[in-house]
């Protein structure tokens, strides 16, 4: 049974017609409706989301990528090193409870506990969008790999300097 009220989707179509014309058209719209999905969770939640689910999967593109979005995100470059040091007690505990929750989402393994935790502290909307991000970038992810991109620059790596 689902954790969360399923919407209706003639309503998801009637309330945002655009995402679903501009999938149609072109993919750079898609991208931006894409991306207007997760644009509900604060930025800093983003990407602290997205460098845990990095972390999770040892994906060095993705976590050099956005270890640069997180700093100008106003992440705190201790959250930042302590993600990838894999030092989760260290983390604040609703930063804690995301990243805890990113894992788990991650391992297959996510329960009720886990949404429990993140329902202390963000909204369901939060929680649904949070967990479709970490999907994409599970994504995304995997695509790099199988495509084996290399990084532009020189790995950041797993606990970067301020």
């Amino acid at each position: 049974m689902s954790r969360v009220p399923l919407p209706d989707a003639s309503e998801i179509v009637e309330a945002a017609p655009q995402l679903f014309e501009s999938l149609a058209v072109d993919d750079l719209y898609a991208a931006r409706a894409m991306d207007g999905l997760y644009a509900s969770l604060p930025i800093e939640l983003r990407e602290f989301a997205i460098l845990a689910t990095a972390r999770y999967y040892d994906a060095e593109y993705e976590w050099h990528q956005h270890v640069g979005v997180a700093r100008e995100a106003g992440v705190d470059p201790a959250t930042i090193r302590a993600i990838g040091g894999r030092n989760f007690e260290k983390l604040s505990e609703p930063t804690r409870v995301v990243v805890k929750g990113v894992r788990a989402q991650c391992a297959g393994r996510f329960t009720d506990d886990h949404y429990d935790a993140l329902a202390g502290h963000y909204s369901t909307e939060d929680i649904v969008a949070l967990s479709m991000l970490v999907g994409h970038y599970t994504g995304v992810g995997q695509f790099i790999a199988a495509m084996d991109l290399p990084l532009e620059s020189e790995f950041v790596g797993w606990l970067p300097e301020d």
